[in-house]
């Protein structure tokens, strides 16, 4: 999924979203921001024709540097969500769950 991230005087495009949780998501990237930059997260949602977007103030909460088949980045904790940005980020957190690792060792 695509996001673009915002800081005071900055814009960020095109990242890739990767570990989507209801919490936050890690968001790969060359140039991380430091740990304790807040900004806003717009995470844009395509299912089909279907488009969704997922707005949410944020927090750097960690940074990776590339190395060892890692991709460079920083984790984003949300601040804050608006109710539809918080019901299409659980349709979404729930449909990507899939069997979790329980069911599928049962072959359920």
């Amino acid at each position: 999924m695509q996001a673009v991230f915002e800081t005071e005087g900055h814009v960020r495009r095109d990242h890739q979203c990767e570990n989507i949780s209801m919490a936050g998501l890690f968001l790969r990237t060359d140039a991380p921001l430091p740990v304790g930059t807040r900004g806003r997260v717009l995470i844009v949602l395509e299912c089909g024709e279907e488009r969704l977007e997922v707005r949410a103030a944020c927090l750097v909460s960690r940074v990776v540097e590339a190395g060892s088949g890692r991709s460079a980045g920083m984790g984003l904790q949300y601040l804050s969500l608006d109710p539809d940005s918080s019901l299409a980020l659980y349709n979404v957190v729930k449909y990507q769950g899939g069997f979790n690792n329980h069911d599928q060792e049962k072959g359920k």
